[in-house]
């Protein structure tokens, strides 16, 4: 049993389409619509209020979401459409309720527009639960990432609350690391699938040909230790990536500063950024990492141990193997069987995380093709169809 292609898709995201960091709910709305559904992917208009003007990111956002608004319901792919809501969820409770249902109208009214009947409502944040009412969806999806309450700025009583709701309504609850999937069933979810994260495997497979080495890394020395993703400081530690760039020859950061920050970059951080021997590029599309990987010696999850990150499975661990990188972790939760099996290198404090990076950079390059080998078994096509299995068993029960 699987979910009919022939069923749309509304996915309730938890980012804007256009974001400088993809997660996991642009992977399934691409790839629902390659499936053959048609899908109706509704941005996310976050979970706390925009921080002041002076934050260039929520800034960019809005000015993007309003841009998006004016444009209306957008096909970006065959099958994908993409709604840009702009009614802010704000102040008081009962005012944020307003707002939410507001945005549920808004959504459901798009749906009913595109001819979507009875679609299944993928939703990636509780605040989605309104547009179930309106929906009347066949199926209502839970896809939880994080631990949403423990983001920077949220309310987080609220943002509980509304996810024990989300909880007791959903049809299928996914969540992506098992610490995450515990904390979802100690808070009312009766059953939980885990669907650890996976990557885009054919794309980060091309760090294995003979691709040039991308202008911005010339004259870096080597070994290069590589950070793709948010430089937040809610999630990273600058003092760990500091001992990275002790370590390497060049430290190579690729991705946002700051995105989903509620104040302007730690001392620590912008000290980092001035070292000489760090290279911050900023935002890259995915289809440009593969060759910033295969010209880079070592992959970084430098990661705080807070609420929110021990929750996780970051995504960029398997995005690394599959690009053949040796990988050095904070030993969070999530990584701690992969430590053990020898997958990666877990290492705590600016020490021992300098000593791993020194000895993953040693590591033979014949070892790439192995990395590659176990990354497969972690790869979004057979992913989506395990998702589309759940979730088409939960259609054919509602029926």
């Amino acid at each position: 049993m699987t979910l009919d292609p022939a069923v749309p898709v509304v996915l309730a995201a938890s980012a804007s389409w256009e974001t400088p960091a993809p997660v996991n709910a642009h992977q399934v709305a691409r790839r629902l619509a390659a499936r053959g559904h048609r899908v109706l992917f509704v941005e996310s208009v976050g979970l706390r209020p925009p921080a002041p003007l002076a934050s260039s990111h929520d800034l960019r956002r809005t000015l993007a979401r309003l841009r998006g608004f004016a444009a209306g319901v957008r096909e970006v792919a065959p099958r994908l459409h993409v709604l840009s809501p702009v009614v802010p969820v704000v102040g008081p409770q009962a005012l944020r309720a307003v707002a939410l249902l507001a945005l549920a109208h808004g959504a459901a009214r798009a749906a009913r527009r595109l001819r979507f009947e009875r679609p299944v409502l993928w939703a990636f944040l509780p605040t989605a639960l309104p547009l179930a009412d309106r929906l009347a969806p066949r199926a209502l999806v839970y896809h939880c990432v994080d631990h949403y309450a423990a983001n920077p700025g949220v309310d987080a009583a609220w943002v509980d609350t509304l996810e024990r709701r989300m909880l007791a309504r959903a049809d299928v609850v996914f969540a992506t690391s098992a610490p995450l999937a515990e904390r979802l069933r100690a808070s009312g979810a009766t059953e939980v699938t885990l669907v650890p994260n996976v990557a885009d495997v054919a794309l980060f497979a091309r760090a294995h040909e003979p691709l040039a080495e991308p202008p911005e890394l010339a004259g870096l020395a080597r070994p290069r230790a590589l950070y793709v993703g948010n430089l937040a400081a809610y999630r990273v530690d600058a003092a760990l990536l500091g001992a990275a760039a002790d370590a390497a020859g060049s430290l190579v950061l690729v991705g946002p500063v700051g995105l989903g920050e509620t104040a302007a970059a730690s001392p620590a951080l912008r000290a980092l950024l001035a070292r000489p021997n760090v290279a911050a590029l900023g935002s890259r599309p995915p289809e440009a990492l593969p060759a910033l990987m295969r010209h880079c010696d070592v992959g970084l999850v430098p990661f705080l141990e807070n609420d929110h990150t021990r929750a996780s499975l970051p995504l960029k661990l398997w995005e690394y193997l599959a690009a053949g990188l040796p990988v050095v972790a904070t030993p969070l939760p999530s990584l701690q069987e992969l430590g053990a099996a020898g997958t990666l290198r877990l290492a705590a404090g600016p020490a021992a995380f300098a000593d791993a990076v020194r000895a993953a950079a040693t590591e033979p390059t014949a070892r790439r093709a192995e990395r590659l080998a176990l990354a497969r078994a972690h790869d979004w096509p057979a992913r989506i169809e395990e998702l589309c299995a759940v979730v088409g068993a939960a259609v054919e029960r509602a029926r």
